[in-house]
Formats: C-alpha cells, structure tokens, sequence
C-alpha cells in the first residue's frame, strides 16, 4: 500500500472517500487506506456524531459536512424537512410509512419526534464548495434516497467512481424511496458490477400484540431469538475494468487494485493488475498481480474447512 500511494497519481490526487448518512461513525473497511485519503462525512442527525469524529482522525485529510445531502434542491430557499426518528439511524428526508411498519418489531426506531428545517445541498455542490472534484468510493445509507444521490451526480463523475454502496430496502419503510429493485434496474445501466450483497434481518411481528401473548420475559429476547425476515440489503458495486463508457486511467488502475483488495474480491484484483500491466507495464502492476494471487490461495485455504463441511452435509 505504501509504495502504491507514493506514486505520483495518487500522492498528488489521494483516494477521495464519501459517507452520506455518516450515523454511527466512518466506514470501517476505509480505515487501512484513511491516512492516506480525503474523507468526507454528511450527517445532520448530530445524536450519534461522536463516532464519526473519532475516526475521522485517521484521515490525511477530513472534512466534516453537517448539510443535509438531497438528490435535488430547489434555488433560493435551499432547505428541506428532515423527519428525525427515534433512532438516528432512522431519520430521512422521507416521512417513515408507519402504517406498514407496524407489522414489524423493530416499528417504534422509525417513530417521528421532531420534523426540522435543514440547509440542504446536493452532493455535487458540497463537494466542489469544498474543492473536490471527483469521489472514488461512495458510502450511501441515507434511508431511501441513496440511489438519487448518486444519480444526481454528473455522469463523468460516475464513471469514474470505483466503488458504491448503498442500504436500499425491501419492505415499506418511507414514502417514495428507492428500494432495492429500483437500485439494481438503474446500476444495472451503469459501469458496476454487484461485488457484495448481505441481507438485513428483522422480526416481523405487532409489538402490542407480540408483548402481551408472549409475555414480557419472552418478549425481551424476541428481537435477538425470534425467526427473522429480509428487511433491506447492504450492496457494495466496483468499477468493471471492461466498462466501454471510459478507460481507467493509471490512478484510476492503482485504486481500483486498491479497493479489491480492501473487500477481499482479489480475482477482480488480478483483472485489475494485468489490464494495468498491459497498458502501462513496470514492476508495480506485476507486484500487484503476485500479491492478488497470494491473497487468493489464501482465501481459498481459510474458506477450505467451510466447503469442505458443506460438501458432506454438516451445516449445510
């Protein structure tokens, strides 16, 4: 990592790492790479910001951004009615659909205290306030509205991102957002492919109902024991090195190395490293290559005792 970040590409044009809906703190998998990246953090929510401006620390450089992030926002006025939940991780610029969340256990997070004014700004002006004129990773967990935020961007920023993530949902949450079928229709037109997809879980069951016919001793283990449902996903997207749209240039090449690594996806790594070993050569995209190969083989020896366990039966 060092001697990828001493080039002078990316020395002089560091990783630029954006988390809208920055909630309980900066994305973890960005901590190996924050001392040498700009990291940018948007939360109006500022309940749980103490997290976030822990780790943000690590960073070579962090800048902070208590606007709130909406895929649109009309001239003069510029603010928005943002509903705060009771959990912040709840609150979005969405009214929650409390009539079809009561039929989930966890309904009460989604129950509005306050409905607030905010200053609001679309990422692409935020960003280019505050001089920055790309973003390499985006993180979008803004409760609905992650697919219009990065939609809002201009297309050349788009295609030259290398990773995106989002939190779309599966059931009725908020009024007129972007669930997850909607996420994979657009992406679907965009230079991505699915690199990770992990399903959120929850209880679905009437709280007032579930409380009294349970009991209250068994009521408080029901959200930690209970049968779960799929609720929403975590989908993270890399840059396809074939996308016909644009050309990696050689900054471009070196992250995107980089982020395949962080996630563990090293066979992409190896696609990354002989596209750059084709078009611009030297020891470096070679080094690279040899070092997705050996963290390949020793994935494949750590995921072993797993497919070997499946393959005969046992946890299956």
């Amino acid at each position: 990592m060092d001697r990828i970040f001493q080039v002078p590409e990316l020395r002089d044009a560091p990783p630029v790492l954006v988390d809208v809906g920055a909630a309980g703190g900066v994305n973890p998998i960005w901590r190996r790479i924050a001392k040498y990246s700009i990291g940018l953090g948007f939360e109006p929510d500022g309940r749980d910001i103490g997290k976030l401006s822990e780790a943000s620390r690590a960073f070579r450089r962090w800048i902070h951004c208590e606007g709130l992030v909406a895929p649109s926002v009309a001239e003069g006025n510029g603010h928005k009615d943002f509903y705060l939940t009771k959990s912040p991780h709840c609150s979005s610029l969405l009214k929650p659909r409390n009539d079809a969340l009561q039929d989930w256990l966890f309904a009460d997070l989604f129950e509005v205290e306050k409905n607030v004014s905010f200053p609001a700004v679309t990422l692409h002006s935020a960003l280019m306030e505050h001089g920055i004129h790309r973003v390499d990773w985006l993180k979008c967990d803004t409760q609905g509205q992650d697919l219009g935020i990065y939609l809002s961007l201009p297309e050349e920023w788009r295609y030259r991102m290398l990773a995106v993530e989002f939190e779309p949902g599966l059931i009725d949450a908020y009024d007129g957002e972007y669930k997850l079928w909607s996420t994979l229709k657009a992406m679907d037109d965009e230079p991505f492919w699915i690199s990770n997809m992990q399903t959120g879980m929850a209880v679905r069951g009437v709280t007032s109902e579930l409380r009294k016919q349970a009991g209250a001793g068994t009521f408080r283990w029901l959200e930690k024991l209970a049968p779960r449902a799929p609720a929403w996903v975590n989908v993270r997207y890399l840059r396809s090195v074939s996308a016909a749209q644009e050309q990696l240039d050689q900054r471009g090449l070196l992250l995107a190395w980089v982020f395949a690594d962080l996630v563990g996806q090293h066979t992409h790594g190896l696609i990354v490293a002989n596209e750059g070993i084709r078009r611009f050569g030297g020891d470096l995209f070679s080094e690279m290559a040899t070092q997705s190969l050996r963290h390949l083989h020793r994935a494949m020896i750590l995921s072993f005792p797993s497919w070997f366990m499946r393959r005969i039966g046992i946890g299956a």
